[in-house]
């Protein structure tokens, strides 16, 4: 935001150039620069274009005779926009401007006796489209400092998201003001009756007043299309806006003194003498002022007139409507849009602009008549019309008034300070806070629509009276606090943990947003879900927190592999957030995901071409919990794998019979909504749900110094069993002996029976105590078998 100080001083007097950076400092602005713009321009004087011709050596260039009012001079020139007649900025030689020294020289064979410049050769603007045109009345041969008020500062300040009413110089001026103790001084402007002349001009209907909560109009006759005045110009050259004609000006003029986004239309060109506010049509099209035509979907907001689109809500006008220099009577919109719809309707076209930005962020909806009646007489004034007697104004469901009660001693507390209550009140009065009612006790503060989505609580007024009454005058006091023990957090350390793990297994970070689409979540359910909402969402696609990292762990693996990176392993450890029943908070739980696709290998010349399936997932998992603790008790329960797992190669994960997360390979058509054709496996666990099942400490286990036996044998079992309990099964026979258990082949096929498989394991047989006998690891084995055949119905082969 940039604050031009000419134009600020028409609000408030501005006595100290050198502290006004410190004050909107003090008022939560950052003030990004400080510039003086038109003082370094001496030596320039206005000139006529006497005549233009063309450059008889280069195509692009011009030469053009100009009158100084003490003689004739040849100036060679290259803007676009020259020609005969036009008042302009000449630089003389000699003199110096923000662009160099100007000097008297030949271009390509022809003398030029100067330079004829542009705003920003000038260090006026930015503008280098064209030489600056001045105004026809204005008087040759005079220095143009002393005909055109350049000199100005231009101070840049970042204004936060929660205030959006500083966006505006009336907003900067009412800071200013309160700091400083000077008068605010709003402009000036007419009262008009609702309704009367305008009523049987144009109508206003409102088809979605969630989306549009207010829509007024004013109407201007009689006008003429024409340069804006010179001040108007310079303000809007000082705040980035290029000046275009005195209807579009005005409209520019109003959104950066009062907030007020307005657009105004050609009223010839409006069909059915009415204003519909919709939704749009899937399908819809419009042409937009760019002159690019708009495919729209039913999340679009359109203003109608009784026949087609004219604008689209709050982004941008309509190429069918806009002013043109033919342009007489001219219908001013001034209306209070959703700001979750013109976010998304802006973010989804790539349409940006001033007036999108402002609606983004919320705008006083009380001011909506008020700026348009400003712009209406701007317009009659500046364009040689008259506003039409009345206006409309469409508003189905004002806001309610909103106040909060600021106890004083409440305040004083969390400030530390000893302010009165009448002074407290006097400091919110400063900022337009009116007060309701007050007492020694408390204030009650009404809320004006400018700040009422800033200011929501009691807590929110405390920290305007510290603000106001400047922080540097607090006087500092220690915190009458006990010191309290310091207790470790289990999931902060597992957090730790858990990131190691993932890293020391091979995979890399990839940290997401919270915020995500219904949509998006809902691929992994089998019906709609339920979800922590915001209230207030950047956009559609980000107004849900999400209950999994698996839907942005598969949009990273989609843009991954868009981008040819198909060897992937990737993980996150964030929150989700569960809803919990009617008003209470949602819970927080700590997960971590992870993905794998492509190759199990580097690609080097000793690895092989093997893909990643199942197995490495399981492994991950497996030797994950290992790594955070879980020593015990895992299991994979392929019986209860999540649906958006491909039958058969999922499973559930628990620990000591209790779930604690999933794995397997993501089905097809899950991976379809997320545009990937790849095999792609991941799993999620819930961290906080494995803190009961955490080993305090690991027992050492001494070596054996007597020699290992390994016993292979194989068993028929049903297709479909799963391997893990057949392993499980066989170590718990005998924990003291049997150290480790392997499944090193499974096999179906030829001398197998229909609808079974062999498979094969591999027992590491040792003792701590003795060198073990063969009549020792045949009973062991024999007592494996049994317990395979009595609890899995196996065979052995």
């Amino acid at each position: 935001m940039k604050i031009s100080l000419n134009w600020l001083q028409d609000y408030v007097d501005v006595e100290d150039l050198n502290d006004l950076p410190r004050l909107l400092t003090s008022a939560g602005m950052e003030v990004e620069g400080v510039k003086r713009v038109g003082d370094g321009v001496k030596g320039v004087v206005t000139a006529k274009v006497l005549g233009v011709e063309a450059h008889p050596d280069a195509d692009k260039l011009r030469v053009c005779r100009v009158d100084t009012g003490a003689g004739e001079h040849t100036v060679v020139c290259g803007a676009p926009n020259v020609a005969e007649g036009q008042i302009i900025a000449l630089a003389a030689p000699g003199c110096t401007l923000p662009v160099g020294k100007i000097e008297k020289k030949a271009v390509r064979g022809v003398e030029s006796h100067g330079m004829i410049a542009s705003k920003r050769e000038l260090g006026v603007s930015d503008d280098h489209s064209g030489i600056w045109v001045l105004p026809p009345d204005t008087p040759i041969g005079e220095m143009l400092d002393m005909v055109v008020p350049l000199g100005d500062v231009v101070i840049e300040v970042d204004i936060t998201a929660n205030r959006p009413d500083l966006l505006c110089m009336l907003g900067i001026a009412r800071e200013v003001a309160a700091y400083t103790g000077q008068k605010l001084r709003r402009p000036e402007i007419g009262t008009y009756p609702k309704g009367g002349a305008v009523d049987g001009k144009i109508s206003v209907d409102i088809q979605d007043p969630d989306a549009c909560r207010r829509y007024s109009a004013f109407m201007v006759q009689g006008v003429r299309v024409e340069p804006s005045p010179m001040y108007m110009q310079l303000r809007l050259d000082a705040v980035g806006v290029r000046p275009i004609n005195n209807l579009v000006d005005v409209t520019n003029y109003v959104l950066f003194e009062l907030n007020q986004p307005l657009h105004a239309f050609d009223y010839e060109f409006l069909q059915g003498q009415k204003i519909v506010v919709r939704q749009a049509k899937d399908g819809e099209t419009m042409t937009t002022l760019d002159e690019k035509e708009r495919s729209l979907t039913s999340e679009d907001l359109l203003i109608c007139d009784g026949e087609k689109p004219v604008a689209l809500a709050g982004v941008m006008g309509g190429a069918n409507s806009e002013v043109s220099a033919k342009t007489s009577t001219v219908l001013i919109e001034s209306a209070y849009f959703s700001p979750v719809g013109v976010r998304r309707t802006s973010k989804r076209l790539g349409l940006a602009s001033d007036s999108s930005y402002r609606f983004e962020r919320g705008i006083d909806i009380d001011g909506v008549v008020n700026a348009a009646a400003r712009a209406a007489e701007l317009m009659a004034r500046d364009g040689h019309g008259a506003v039409v007697d009345g206006y409309v104004d469409n508003f189905p469901n004002p806001r309610e008034e909103q106040v909060i009660r600021l106890r004083g001693a409440r305040c004083n507390h969390v400030l530390g300070t000893g302010i009165s209550t009448p002074h407290m009140a006097r400091l919110l009065e400063k900022i337009e806070l009116g007060i309701v009612d007050q007492n020694d006790d408390h204030i009650d503060v009404r809320v004006p629509n400018f700040r009422a989505d800033d200011i929501t609580r009691e807590i929110d007024l405390i920290e305007e009276v510290a603000r106001l009454q400047g922080f540097d005058d607090i006087a500092p006091t220690i915190p009458a606090t006990a010191v309290q023990e310091h207790i470790p957090d289990p999931v902060i350390a597992l957090i730790d943990k858990a990131r190691d793990a993932m890293v020391g297994l091979g995979y890399g970070e990839a940290p997401a947003v919270a915020m995500t689409s219904r949509e998006m979540l809902d691929a992994f359910k089998d019906a709609p879900g339920r979800y922590v909402e915001l209230l207030n969402p950047l956009s559609a696609e980000m107004g849900i927190l999400r209950d999994s990292l698996l839907p942005t762990m598969l949009t990273a693996v989609s843009r991954n592999l868009a981008r040819q990176n198909r060897d992937l392993a990737i993980f996150e450890v964030r929150r989700v957030f569960l809803p919990s029943e009617q008003g209470e908070l949602p819970h927080e739980p700590t997960h971590v995901a992870f993905t794998l696709a492509g190759r199990a290998e580097p690609a080097e010349w000793s690895s092989s071409d093997r893909t990643v399936d199942f197995f490495d997932a399981k492994g991950t998992a497996e030797e994950f919990l290992e790594a955070v603790g879980v020593l015990s008790g895992v299991e994979f329960q392929a019986e209860s794998a999540p649906s958006f797992y491909i039958d058969g190669a999922g499973a559930e994960i628990a620990v000591n019979g209790r779930p604690v997360g999933h794995l397997g390979r993501f089905s097809p058509t899950l991976l379809a909504k997320f545009d990937i054709d790849a095999e792609v496996y991941g799993g999620q666990i819930d961290l906080t749900a494995l803190i009961p099942h955490l080993a305090e400490t690991k027992t050492f286990k001494p070596w054996s110094r007597f020699p290992r036996t390994t016993r292979d044998l194989a068993v028929l079992v049903d297709q479909t069993q799963p391997v893990g309990p057949l392993r499980e099964a066989i170590s718990a026979v005998d924990e003291t002996h049997i150290l480790a258990v392997r499944v090193f082949d499974i096999y179906t096929g030829k001398g197998v029976e229909s609808g079974k498989k062999s498979v094969a394991f591999s027992l590491d047989i040792q003792s701590m105590e003795s060198t073990m006998t063969v009549e020792d690891t045949d009973r062991i084995v024999e007592r494996v078998v049994e317990k395979l055949s009595t609890a899995f119905g196996a065979k052995l082969r």
